[in-house]
């Protein structure tokens, strides 16, 4: 077996790290991470850190949460032009008590191995003085300043508040006190939090004379708009609350990633051995036509997040509205994918206007365009159990008109 930060180097999880970490990882050690709970659900992108932590049990490691109720009542700077707007405590609550069921879908946290801790418990019992004397006392200004993320807030005419401007202060005091209490050696997140994460293993060195260590993973970027991985191409993010974002349209965002993204993707966020993803590659690399890769993790990745039944559910539709035909949907098939595609229900059979349901579907967007394709055959429609008419632009393009 590959040592952990074997496994993660061929993954491609390691952006940075510090010195000397493959030796604690190989004796076994605790790492963390935290997230700042200021949404109530998870999307995609995070699926990569709760993957990494699933990994990191895989390999014999301890894992720690930390569900930020108190660094989300301040804000991270970070990833952010402007000043965060300040949640209410009892939002953060909220979302505190939503993200921590969600991720207990993904990692059992049995309080041994798996931990999930609130850093409210501990950041809202400091007072001013001693937090200054006991922690600010051991940062330096100069390197807070050298953050790119101060450096860009500065620049602007709106500045950074000096409670933004602290969050590092109190990341880096999480790190301590995790260190302390758990004996937790490894800060772990993705490449913008690198700044803040070397900020703890100094304190952790300062304060107990010990040696701390920090692992970033790179954020992914879609390599054709420069963007953070994870939104659709209308800026949707694709999150793992299925009353979010439907199963379907989770499964099909997989299926449709470009070419030049998915071998990277298969490795971060399949649990594939290697010598099968090296296959499904080399299968993939030569008829790419059949998207065999996209498949293979569109699949895993819905099993994952909703479960086998819906995967299954969501690889037989598919292929029965791309490759097969629309005539084998089954009724509950149609129940199941009607809202994740444009949809529309209309009172009777007679409103049931093909021109005016392309308009409406937002399909087409002019009654001219809509006439053009219904002419040039650019159109199929198809009425199913009686009351759904499925409308098919193209290859890719569906819409449902409901008659109820």
């Amino acid at each position: 077996m590959n040592s952990f930060v074997d496994e993660l180097t061929w993954r491609g999880l390691i952006y940075q790290k510090t010195p000397g970490i493959e030796a604690v990882f190989k004796k076994g050690t605790t790492l963390y991470i935290g997230f700042d709970p200021t949404a109530p659900d998870f999307h995609i992108g995070h699926l990569v850190w709760i993957s990494f932590l699933q990994r990191a049990l895989m390999f014999g490691q301890n894992i720690i949460v930390i569900a930020g109720g108190g660094t989300a009542l301040i804000g991270d700077p970070g990833g952010k032009d402007e000043e965060r707007p300040i949640l209410p405590k009892e939002i953060i609550e909220k979302n505190k008590e939503l993200a921590k069921k969600q991720l207990s879908r993904f990692i059992q946290f049995d309080g041994k191995r798996a931990r999930m801790v609130d850093n409210s418990e501990w950041i809202e019992k400091l007072t001013l003085v001693d937090f200054l004397r006991d922690t600010g006392k051991y940062m330096s200004v100069n390197s807070m300043l050298d953050k790119e993320a101060i450096k860009t807030r500065i620049t602007r005419q709106e500045g950074i508040s000096y409670a933004e401007f602290s969050y590092q202060l109190l990341q880096a005091y999480d790190f301590l006190l995790l260190y302390q209490k758990y004996h937790c050696e490894v800060q772990i997140g993705g490449s913008d939090q690198w700044g803040n994460i070397v900020q703890g293993v100094e304190l952790v060195r300062k304060k107990t004379g010990k040696q701390a260590y920090g692992l970033s993973f790179p954020l992914i970027v879609n390599p054709n708009t420069g963007k953070k991985f994870g939104k659709t191409e209308k800026g949707a993010a694709i999150w793992l609350n299925k009353e979010k974002t439907h199963p379907f349209a989770f499964y099909q965002f997989f299926i449709n990633i470009e070419d030049e993204l998915v071998p990277s993707l298969m490795k971060v966020y399949s649990f594939k051995t290697h010598d099968e993803i090296t296959k499904l590659i080399s299968l993939w690399e030569n008829e790419k036509q059949n998207r065999i890769l996209q498949k293979e993790l569109a699949y895993e990745l819905t099993e994952l997040v909703h479960g086998k039944n819906i995967a299954d559910q969501c690889k037989r539709v598919a292929s029965l509205l791309f490759e097969k035909g629309t005539s084998e949907l089954s009724e509950a098939d149609v129940e199941f994918i009607k809202t994740s595609l444009p949809y529309k229900k209309i009172s009777s059979e007679k409103d049931f206007v093909l021109e005016q349901a392309l308009i409406d579907l937002g399909l087409t967007s002019s009654k001219g365009e809509a006439r053009r394709l219904v002419e040039q055959n650019g159109v199929k429609t198809e009425k199913l159990f009686g009351k759904y008419h499925v409308i098919r632009k193209g290859k890719k393009e569906y819409g449902i008109i409901e008659v109820a």
